[in-house]
């Protein structure tokens, strides 16, 4: 390959100065480009729920199950592909680097032809395990045989990010997102409002605004050092794989665990009406706003532990961690502040006033934004000490914590109802929090402290 020609990416390194520092440097484009990311479905969900109805709304959010686990698992497999490639340029091994973006592509695009293809295959039955109501079940199928042909392009553009991620840049996938954000709320207006396309033209506009953030992410990538054409490197090496699949299938299996939580939940949740299922998707749809800002530190973590360890710099990795946890928990005292003040102005936006649900839908809203909203001072370090034990190589932690999560939710909904009522919905996903933490914190100091022991010796 003739590196002459080649675009290099401007690394950031984690290898010095203040962690904090650091980390927020590179999220802050992060925190943006998630946002945005997350605008595709709020976007959709506003317009829908403003110029259809709430039925609608609820129609579009009834399987937000199955869409999140879709995403989960091109996180899941972009995270370790960020993980390998973080290791490897600490250690300044381009030739590993090559070896691990060439795999990486080869893998993403057979992965995205076999979710597509499953999905599709079963959609059917999965809205009849999601219990979706028959009065909005014509406009669930709308939306959702739109919304499965985007998979290969979120799973695409989830390797690219994570790659140009593990070597340092954050700002291609800002500028991916917010590009294709404004396309989309550009073509939901024109499809639902101008056209009056209905959901179907929500799903669309979000289908082309993915492969437009696909295309933006994949072009530095094709450019950059780490990327070549040559097919000895997508060539699938078998201790490569590996090594993706011990970190990937545990983190797969977390998010598997948790969605089939989520789902129970949903089932029941779908069971008690429109309004409720709309109310609490409404809700779920501003939280994972804030939720975003906690995964791109997250990310930002995920590589200042990968080039550290990289390089063998096991006390900066513990002390940084604690000053990262810190930080997040003062961020979410602060969105607290925030968003438990304006919840009846941020539900309010999905709503039409004039929607005979409209006051049943918003007082489900408002009360399970406010709930949620104080469980990211268990949520913001329950994610970064799962990131931070992934990444030192040990993701099964993160497995048995999802596994747990799963049990607590399945009790919430099944024997909190006759108790507090409708609170034991709202509680639901706090309660998985709160029992996954201890699983994810004490590992991460243990593993610390046997690789602090080992350097010694």
């Amino acid at each position: 390959m003739n590196m002459a020609k080649q675009k290099k990416i401007q690394n950031a390194n984690m290898l010095k100065g203040s962690p904090v520092r650091l980390v927020i440097e590179f999220s802050i484009p992060l925190v943006f480009g998630n946002i945005f990311q997350q605008m595709y479905y709020i976007v959709d969900a506003v317009i829908v729920g403003k110029f259809i109805s709430i039925q609608a709304l609820a129609a579009v959010n009834s399987c937000s199950w199955l869409t999140w686990l879709l995403n989960a698992v091109a996180r899941d497999f972009s995270n370790t592909v960020s993980i390998l490639a973080s290791y490897s340029v600490g250690e300044k091994d381009s030739e590993k680097l090559k070896k691990i973006v060439g795999n990486a592509c080869s893998i993403a695009i057979g992965l995205a032809v076999l979710l597509t293809f499953l999905t599709e295959y079963n959609r059917e039955g999965i809205f009849r395990l999601f219990q979706v109501q028959d009065d909005i079940i014509r406009m669930t199928r709308e939306y959702f045989s739109v919304v499965l042909l985007g998979i290969p392009f979120v799973l695409i553009y989830h390797v690219a990010a994570a790659l140009l991620r593990a070597a340092g840049n954050s700002k291609i996938t800002f500028y991916a997102v917010s590009i294709s954000t404004v396309i989309n709320i550009v073509l939901d207006l024109l499809f639902v409002v101008g056209f009056g396309w209905g959901v179907k033209g929500g799903a669309l506009a979000t289908v082309i605004a993915q492969f437009v953030a696909m295309l933006i992410t994949v072009w530095p990538l094709g450019k950059s050092e780490m990327f070549t054409t040559d097919l000895s490197y997508w060539k699938l090496d078998k201790r490569l794989m590996g090594q993706m699949f011990s970190l990937w299938l545990p983190m797969f299996v977390n998010s598997a665990v948790i969605s089939a939580g989520g789902s129970f939940v949903s089932r029941n949740v779908n069971v008690v009406g429109p309004f409720f299922t709309a109310g609490i998707s409404s809700a779920t749809k501003i939280f994972t706003m804030l939720e975003s800002v906690i995964m791109a530190i997250q990310t930002g973590l995920s590589v200042f532990i990968g080039q550290n360890l990289g390089a063998d710099k096991i006390e900066r990795i513990k002390k940084g961690q604690c000053q990262i946890v810190r930080f997040a928990l003062a961020l979410s005292l602060l969105l607290n502040l925030v968003v438990q003040g304006w919840a009846p102005q941020l539900a309010s936006l999905f709503l039409s006033r004039s929607d005979p649900l409209y006051v049943q839908t918003l007082h489900v809203a408002v009360t399970d934004i406010r709930v949620l909203t104080l469980g990211m001072f268990i949520m913001a370090p329950m994610y970064l000490y799962r990131i931070g034990i992934q990444t030192l190589g040990h993701p099964r932690y993160p497995m048995y914590a999802g596994f747990l999560q799963l049990v607590a939710r399945v009790v919430s909904v099944s024997l909190l109802p006759s108790f507090i009522g409708e609170y034991a919905y709202y509680l639901a996903t706090i309660l998985a929090w709160c029992v996954t933490l201890p699983i994810v914190v004490i590992p991460f100091y243990q593993s610390v402290h046997l690789l602090e022991r080992g350097k010694d010796t």
